[in-house]
């Protein structure tokens, strides 16, 4: 690939990457001007609102981290790694569960987006311009849950 192609891809991985946290800013500072709380709703996702609580757990030094949910706090099946790169998160913002979260969000969406185009690059005989459309289309619409489940 040429220097226009590659930022072109690193353009539109970034720019997936902002529509992913665009909304919850905006939602944001909508409460913050009218001096209102806001609190990030994560739990409308799949697997966030798991991972971020265990995430607090590692983050507060408990390791292994414990299932939450069940009365006799022994140790869990439940693969303790999301939650670990989740708790890398906090750590770099020092405990904010709002701006890790959303930093996650941004990092692997842009990353899932350009794997996206990495396999359409390969399965499309290395047309840009498909591997381009494939790439949004994958990350933008719900077609890959779709898809896998």
């Amino acid at each position: 690939m040429n220097t226009i192609k590659t930022l072109i891809v690193v353009g539109s991985s970034v720019l997936v990457g902002i529509l992913y946290i665009l909304p919850p800013i905006i939602i944001k500072q909508q409460f913050e001007t009218k001096q209102q709380p806001f609190v990030l709703n994560y739990t409308v996702h799949r697997d966030e609102l798991i991972y971020m609580n265990r995430a607090r757990e590692i983050y507060d030094g408990h390791w292994p981290p414990i299932d939450l949910y069940f009365d006799s706090q022994g140790k869990t099946v439940l693969n303790a790694i999301p939650s670990l790169i989740m708790s890398l998160f906090l750590t770099m913002f020092n405990g904010n569960v709002i701006a890790s979260y959303l930093t996650a969000t941004f990092i692997f969406s842009s990353l899932i987006f350009f794997l996206f185009f990495l396999l359409s690059h390969i399965l499309f005989n290395k047309s840009f311009v498909w591997s381009l459309l494939f790439a949004y289309i994958g990350i933008l619409t719900p077609i890959a849950l779709r898809i896998l489940n």
